[in-house]
């Protein structure tokens, strides 16, 4: 059996992949274009669009960054800009907030319009269907 070492989501703007498989894709298929690391700005290009600058700003908000607080930070990896095709980006959050974070990131995708990918549970959730997470929060917090 393998254990993933974070709880790992993919955000995209919307319209976004409409379906899981569209979501397997994309994440399968074709490499982001012009990817690389911009070692003097440090971060991740090509950058995000105004939809998913939008939400990674208000997550980099809401949560202090690896830099910042390494202990107190729910991210396993830094910048959370990352970028994947289809213009998304991935999310690695700690195990030990596995249960506190993907709730809040449902209700700020919601806002900013984004669409949540959770391959744990392999589900597609739009900012109108954010319920669909709490069946995985169940899952992490009874061991499942």
């Amino acid at each position: 059996m393998m254990w993933c070492v974070t709880f790992d989501l993919y955000a995209f703007p919307a319209p976004g992949p409409r379906t899981v498989p569209d979501v397997r894709q994309l994440l399968e298929g074709e490499e982001v274009e012009d990817l690389r690391f911009d070692h003097d700005a440090g971060r991740w290009l090509p950058p995000p669009g105004p939809q998913m600058a939008r939400f990674v700003d208000e997550l980099e908000r809401r949560w202090p960054s690896l830099d910042d607080d390494p202990d107190g930070s729910p991210w396993s990896s830094w910048p959370l800009w990352q970028p994947v095709a289809g213009g998304g980006t991935a999310l690695n959050i700690g195990w030990s907030f596995a249960v506190s974070v993907p709730p809040v990131i449902l209700e700020i995708a919601a806002r900013t319009g984004v669409i949540i990918y959770d391959p744990q549970a392999d589900q597609l959730i739009s900012p109108r269907s954010g319920h669909a997470i709490n069946v995985q929060l169940a899952r992490v917090t009874n061991g499942q």
